[in-house]
């Protein structure tokens, strides 16, 4: 630790040498002065409390005294109104009567009340003499305690006064307990301790650049040569690594100068690319995308703090790994030789790829790959970005499904509806086949929602939409309408028997009743359905001959389905 100690000294310059030898001797006399009037003003302090305390006792002592003459010191009220009054002095915390073994014989029991109850009272009583003691109790502040004793003297001070009762001169017959509260006493103590310091410190700093002024402007231009600051100049730039920093230029000494030139050309240079440097780093650590940097050989050098997060892996982990250890399998190697193809063609690549994070999870991600190359052009590195796309490619989803299906019931809308039903007829047609189309309305529905509420209405018609896709075959469609309006296409079909088919499984299916909270509710279709090309050449004209079917169903009474004729030839088949 010394010879640490001594060669770090050795290394300092004449001027830290002489500024911290003079620094230290300030602070060491500083430090001696500091003690020196602390401690004189402590004991002025204790001093005043003393008086304070010994004045207290005296006013007891007195009044104890014009008691005993008056004779109404064997009155308890008496002694306790005297005490309580003294008690009241500033500063006063406790205050008692220590009784003399002397004042009992001579007046017997019922004079002061109290018995010495430490060490301290019986040294007082016994030697007559004053006892000082500062005190600590726990959870109380700082105190002095007094104990004055109570004597026997011809000038009228002591329980006895000589002139009116038997008492030795001299003789102690009692004492007077004073406890001094110093809070306020060391409250102050601390603030002039406080203020000593500051001024203290302003004094030193004072000096102390009256020192610096001294050591620079006489010792250190006529002791350091120009070759001495040039070197503290760049030891100071190697060690704070602060490229900002220049060499002074000694104009009086051309060498010398030409060298804190260059220097001062080199630091600029590095300035610059170490802010570069500083720019790029911060854009590769807070980069929203992910970036990973690998050799030639496609080894990882280093990834961002975006790579982690989204693929899961450490950079410890990836690090010297092929980035392939990525790779989900569902691009083939084709995909992958004609992309890096792509960038050895052109340096450059971008695209959608699935990845795999390393909870196994695989993810759609944009990537691009550029290749990095030397002054000769040869591949060093390559550069790859890449950001996760799954919320991107999940809100087109949505939007695709929110655009093609009903949101509550999750069934195909009428666009969705209308463009199947067009593609099924174009096939009809070609094969020379039927399609079906039944429009169903559920009855009094309305009610529904009036007596039981929208909620309820919401959830019986999903209900009802659940129980329709299940008594249709998987390559038919069924369509909420809108309302209370529902669509079922029925593709390749024989004859009218299959509509009647469906339809019978619709009226059983809603024979059952509907579970909505607490409330069974029961509720039937009015269905009606038109046959193409029996029916209707187009879609337009066969939805609505089946729309026409459907009101004459509910015209028939509800709960009933119709097969489209022309007015006249009705074909009632179920609910009559």
């Amino acid at each position: 630790m010394m010879k640490s100690l001594r060669s770090h000294w050795h290394q300092l310059g004449v001027q830290e040498k002489l500024h911290i030898l003079i620094q230290g001797s300030l602070i060491v006399l500083f430090i001696i002065s500091m003690n020196w009037v602390t401690d004189r003003f402590e004991q002025q302090i204790m001093s005043h409390a003393e008086q304070r305390a010994d004045e207290t006792a005296d006013g007891l002592i007195n009044g104890m005294n014009l008691l005993m003459l008056t004779g109404a010191v064997h009155d308890p009220a008496n002694r306790k109104l005297l005490v309580d009054k003294m008690r009241q002095s500033k500063g006063v915390r406790e205050l008692r009567i220590v009784r003399g073994t002397s004042v009992v014989a001579q007046f017997g029991e019922g004079l002061p009340e109290e018995h010495a109850k430490d060490d301290m009272d019986r040294a007082a009583l016994a030697s007559g003499k004053q006892a000082f003691k500062r005190i600590q109790e726990a959870g109380q502040p700082s105190a002095l305690r007094v104990v004055v004793p109570f004597i026997a003297q011809k000038d009228f001070r002591g329980t006895n006064c000589m002139s009116c009762h038997e008492a030795a001169e001299g003789s102690v017959n009692g004492a007077a307990s004073v406890i001094i509260d110093l809070s306020e006493d060391e409250a102050e103590l601390a603030e002039f301790k406080k203020n000593l310091w500051i001024g203290h410190l302003v004094i030193q700093i004072f000096l102390s650049w009256l020192i610096w002024l001294f050591v620079r402007n006489l010792i250190v231009r006529n002791i350091a040569q120009p070759i001495h600051n040039l070197q503290l100049a760049m030891t100071a730039i190697q060690h704070s690594n602060d490229l900002s920093q220049r060499a002074n230029v000694d104009e009086k000494n051309p060498d010398i100068g030409e060298m804190a030139r260059t220097f001062n050309a080199l630091l600029a240079n590095l300035e610059q690319a170490q802010n570069r440097l500083e720019l790029f780093a911060k854009m590769f650590e807070n980069s929203g995308e992910a970036i990973a940097i690998t050799d030639a050989n496609k080894r990882i050098l280093t990834v961002n703090p975006a790579f982690e997060q989204i693929t899961q892996y450490t950079a410890a982990e990836v690090i010297g790994e092929n980035p392939k250890l990525l790779s989900s399998g569902k691009q083939t190697a084709e995909f992958y030789q004609l992309m890096w193809a792509t960038i050895e063609a052109t340096g450059q690549w971008s695209g959608e790829i699935w990845n795999r994070r390393k909870d196994g999870e695989t993810y759609p991600e944009w990537l691009s790959i550029g290749a990095v190359k030397n002054t000769h052009g040869e591949i060093i590195n390559y550069i790859s970005l890449f950001s996760d796309i799954t919320k991107r490619k999940e809100a087109e989803q949505r939007i695709e499904f929110l655009a093609h299906y009903d949101s509550l019931t999750k069934l195909p809308n009428r666009a969705l509806f209308a463009d199947r039903l067009r593609r099924a007829l174009v096939m009809a047609h070609r094969q020379k086949a039927k399609v079906g189309l039944m429009f169903l309305d559920l009855d009094k529905f309305k009610a529904v929602n009036d007596t039981l509420g929208h909620l309820a209405g919401d959830q019986l018609l999903k209900s009802v939409a659940e129980r329709l896709k299940h008594c249709v075959r998987s390559s038919d469609t069924v369509c909420r309408q809108g309302g209370d309006e529902f669509l079922i296409l029925l593709e390749d079909i024989h004859s009218i028997d299959d509509v009647r088919l469906v339809a019978e499984k619709i009226m059983i299916a809603m024979s059952t009743p509907h579970r909505l909270g607490e409330i069974d509710q029961v509720i039937s279709f009015s269905i009606g359905a038109a046959i193409y090309p029996d029916d209707a050449p187009d879609d337009e004209m066969l939805l609505r001959c089946a729309d026409q079917a459907m009101y004459q169903a509910k015209e028939s009474g509800r709960n009933n389905f119709r097969l489209f004729q022309p007015a006249g030839m009705i074909e009632n088949w179920i609910g009559e």
